[in-house]
């Protein structure tokens, strides 16, 4: 099952954590990575990493919240190793020092940086790969998401609004797209151990997540992998929840 062998995925912000995860396990079902990153050495590290284990890579740098440079790295991926079949828009966060912190005392200057970072970079890298895969009748995308934006977290109001965001777009876009062969969905992730680690010191797990540990990148991945998979084929405009249990 989930054999990917002959796609073509872009996975962004794919230099470390979860997309660098996210990259080795399509990568180990048979596809070819176009491994997105802002820094260029981290995609260059990932893409070798690939590249040496058998598999076929390329880096693909480039700021996702800027949408000329989404559409010409797409652009060389595609010309390296065919156009892109899967999209996985992974890359996010905050800004440094950014989180968490309460509504009223976010600086209006970082909303953008939020916006930019969790929402735009989905809508910019969305919008250049869905004409292409329509025509060839094939695709997935999936946005990695947030308990943030399902349930609410304390400190995290702009980031939970841009990761809803996406969320929403995945749901819109599986109405126009489905037909087309096209499935747009999220993954919705609980606390990952790839949080800086005093942050996990500070929380009662337990408490959190019945399953009595916070999430890991491979955890993410599976689930990534199995909506990019022709099983996954009648699955479309859903939020697949990979949260432990935790209700936020």
């Amino acid at each position: 099952m989930f054999d990917l062998t002959g796609r073509v995925a872009m996975v962004t912000g794919a230099g470390r954590g979860i997309g660098a995860e996210v990259a080795r396990a399509l990568a180990g079902q048979g596809a070819a990575i176009a491994v997105n990153d802002f820094v260029p050495g981290s995609a260059e590290q990932i893409a070798e990493e690939l590249t040496a284990a058998g598999g076929r890579a390329v880096a693909a740098p480039f700021d996702v919240s800027d949408y000329d440079s989404c559409g010409e790295a797409i652009a060389r991926a595609a010309e390296a190793l065919g156009p892109i079949d899967i999209l996985v828009n992974n890359a996010g966060g905050s800004p440094d020092g950014m989180w968490p912190m309460p509504f009223l005392e976010t600086p209006r200057e970082s909303w953008s940086k939020f916006i930019g970072m969790n929402l735009d970079g989905v809508i910019n890298c969305t919008h250049h790969v869905l004409g292409s895969m329509a025509e060839r009748g094939w695709g997935r995308v999936v946005s990695v998401s947030s308990d943030a934006a399902r349930t609410g977290s304390y400190g995290s109001s702009i980031y939970g609004a841009a990761k809803a965001g996406g969320e929403g777009l995945m749901r819109s876009l599986s109405k126009e797209y489905g037909p087309k062969g096209v499935t747009t969905n999220s993954v919705v992730l609980g606390l990952i151990d790839t949080v800086p680690k005093e942050f996990l010191e500070s929380m009662d797990v337990g408490a959190a997540y019945p399953m009595r540990r916070v999430g890991t990148a491979k955890d993410v991945a599976a689930g990534v992998v199995y909506l990019t998979s022709e099983e996954a084929g009648w699955v479309t405009g859903h939020s697949l929840v990979i949260n432990g249990g935790g209700t936020g």
